[in-house]
């Protein structure tokens, strides 16, 4: 009988010390990789927290905190990457064993089964977005962007009825229903536009889609700094 006990108290040990060292380093592990596989980030760091530690381990998390040195979201590359979560409830048999007949967006909300908060920040530079421009459309030449924080501006080369124009572009990127947008307020030209109407080259751009977001984020805000710009998104309640 001594020797029955001595076995269970040793496998409740094995059991208590698996959800309380082993399962959250495994949870913070599956997570980071899968940081990596959907942003393509490097340096990733993932850290889990929930008091006591074994919570984690039946998917509740009390705050989580993310940072990747570099990153992409969509078509455009970011600076750095950084989530942060709290009161966060996780199915971990899909994540420790994952419905390969869902995709990665499915999957993401059915793993997510609820977050008081979950907020990404990232930085995007200047260059980066000019690179998007050339890589957006051919008939940009020699995108040049500045970001200052009253504003944006962009010049370029465009291809218009067989000629080329140079163009003056000003504005600030919005937010608008969830997505980033560059909404143009104002743009300039050579003389061959000066019998165009101009205004129909105002329309809004979209930079940034919340369809490439994880967990149901909605893109919400923009701040423009000297030579980059700050997103934020984060989940709607």
């Amino acid at each position: 009988m001594k020797k029955f006990l001595s076995v269970i108290v040793i496998l409740l040990l094995i059991i208590a010390a698996l959800l309380q060292f082993v399962l959250p380093r495994v949870v913070e592990s599956i997570l980071k990789n899968q940081i990596v596989s959907s942003t393509a980030a490097t340096a990733v760091d993932v850290s889990l927290s929930s008091t006591p530690d074994f919570k984690i381990s039946f998917g509740n998390i009390d705050k989580v905190h993310a940072t990747a040195a570099a990153g992409k979201i969509g078509e455009v590359s970011f600076k750095n990457l950084t989530l942060d979560g709290e009161k966060i409830s996780v199915d971990i048999p899909e994540l420790l064993f994952p419905n390969k007949d869902l995709s990665p967006q499915l999957r993401n909300q059915t793993v997510l089964k609820h977050a008081d908060k979950i907020q990404l920040s990232g930085i995007i530079t200047q260059d980066e977005i000019q690179t998007f421009i050339a890589n957006k459309d051919d008939n940009f030449k020699n995108p040049q962007v500045s970001l200052k924080p009253e504003g944006a501006t962009a010049t370029a080369q465009v291809k218009f009825f067989g000629r080329t124009v140079d163009l003056d572009v000003a504005g600030n990127f919005i937010a608008i229903n969830g997505d980033i947008y560059f909404h143009m307020t104002k743009l300039n030209s050579n003389s061959i536009l000066s019998r165009v109407n101009v205004d129909t080259f105002l329309s809004d751009i979209k930079v940034l889609d919340s369809a490439n977001l994880p967990f149901g984020m909605k893109f919400e805000s923009v701040e423009l700094r000297e030579g980059e710009a700050v997103i934020t998104a984060s989940t709607v309640k």
